[in-house]
This record gives structure tokens, C-alpha cells and sequence, in this order.
């Protein structure tokens, strides 16, 4: 194409120039929460994202935040925030901290072991095979830690496997093909992304936006 031949149309279709609506909200947790009281509820940045506060909060001795006791689930030992998923399973199971200790930690293990893949991803992956043939043969005093184990390698945020449990679909997903949307509050496929205008997920991360016909930053790298 000669200088003579290009257009104000052909720049409008460059890829560079295309308007980037993406915006990944689950890469949006912050160190500390502004809150002065309460942090009981999603306004509450940490609560938002399945953490505890800390000494640099604002809430001081006035946090209410139930995520400062995943120590639960997590043993005694750590300090762990939940993935996505499980964050929003909590929230829909317990009120406040009181109600997150009435949560059935052996029957949230079951739930987890006895889900269709489980048994095939214990087949493949050594981690998983390992921690269930102890979890047979191990006694009940120390079942417990035990459970735990498992849910800081498939609940928690910090510590990972590679893959996590999906409350959405009863399934150990894999992290590279499966992510939980924290404004969607469900779980993705790896080629969805969230449209920061539309504020909802959309599939294709080389198709436009289907609502304002935005796209993501891969469609660009694509």
C-alpha cells in the first residue's frame, strides 16, 4: 500500500489502537483496609478478598472481620487467605466469625475428596495421591491436621497446587484453565475475561467485548 492509499480507517482497525476495556478485579486486593469499624461486609477490602487485617488497617479493635480466623481451616500455624471461590462459599455459609466455626470441617473434606475428578486427579498428580493414602491410614486424633493440609493446597490462596476446588462446579479445576471472578462471583474459563465497562465477563480473549465491543490486552498481544 502506497502513503497515498492509507487512511483515517486502516489506523481505526490497528490492534494498538482499539479501546482496552479488561479489567482483571480479582488483581485489585490491597495490603491493608481504610475501614474504621466494622469490616464485616465487602466494603472492606480485605473482607472482599477472603483476608484477615492487620496492624496496619484502619479497623484497629473494632474489626469484625471473620477472615482474621482462617487459621480454622488453615491450622494454627498460618496465616492464609481463602481463593475466591471458597471466599464466596464462606460468605454464603456464615454470618460472622461464630458462624464460620460452626462450619463441618470433615464434612467439607468429604464434600471436596468425593467430587467426580477427584480420584482421577489423585491418579496423576502425586501430591494429591499421597495425602490420600496417609488420610486412610492415619488415626482420628490426627485427622484433623490432616484436613487441613488439604484445604490450605486447594482453598487457600497463598498456598498452591496448580489447581483449586471449584464450589461452582464441584470439581478441582486447574488454575491455568479455570479462575473465579470476584465481581462475577463465579468461576471462568481461562478465556473469559472482565470488561471494566460493561463490569460482567466476557468470552474470548481475542473477540470484542460482546456489550461495548471493547477488548482485552491479549487480543492486542494476539
Amino acid at each position: 500500500m502506497s502513503s497515498e492509499e492509507y487512511s483515517d480507517e486502516d489506523d481505526q482497525q490497528s490492534p494498538t489502537s482499539v479501546d482496552i476495556t479488561e479489567e482483571n478485579p480479582n488483581k485489585d486486593k490491597k495490603e491493608k483496609c481504610s475501614c474504621t469499624e466494622g469490616c464485616s461486609k465487602r466494603s472492606c477490602s480485605c473482607f472482599q478478598f477472603g483476608s484477615g487485617c492487620n496492624s496496619s488497617c484502619g479497623c484497629s479493635s473494632s474489626c469484625e472481620n471473620m477472615f482474621n480466623h482462617l487459621e480454622y481451616f488453615f491450622g494454627e500455624d498460618t496465616k492464609l487467605s481463602a481463593h475466591p471461590c471458597f471466599t464466596k462459599w464462606l460468605i454464603k455459609k456464615a454470618k460472622n466469625t461464630d458462624g464460620l466455626k460452626t462450619i463441618n470441617r470433615r464434612a467439607l473434606c468429604q464434600l471436596i475428596i468425593e467430587c467426580d475428578n477427584y480420584s482421577e486427579v489423585c491418579s496423576i498428580e502425586e501430591d494429591f495421591e499421597e495425602w490420600t493414602q496417609k488420610w486412610k491410614m492415619i488415626d482420628q486424633d490426627h485427622k484433623l491436621a490432616h484436613m487441613q493440609t488439604l484445604f490450605r493446597m486447594l482453598l487457600s490462596d497463598d498456598e498452591t497446587t496448580g489447581r483449586y476446588y471449584s464450589f461452582c462446579q464441584d470439581y478441582l479445576v486447574q488454575e491455568n484453565l479455570k479462575w473465579h471472578c470476584i465481581k462475577c462471583q463465579e468461576c471462568m474459563d481461562w478465556r473469559e475475561w472482565h470488561c471494566g465497562i460493561c463490569d460482567k465477563c466476557t468470552y474470548g480473549v481475542t473477540l470484542p467485548c460482546e456489550g461495548c465491543g471493547g477488548r482485552s490486552e491479549r487480543s492486542v498481544i494476539s
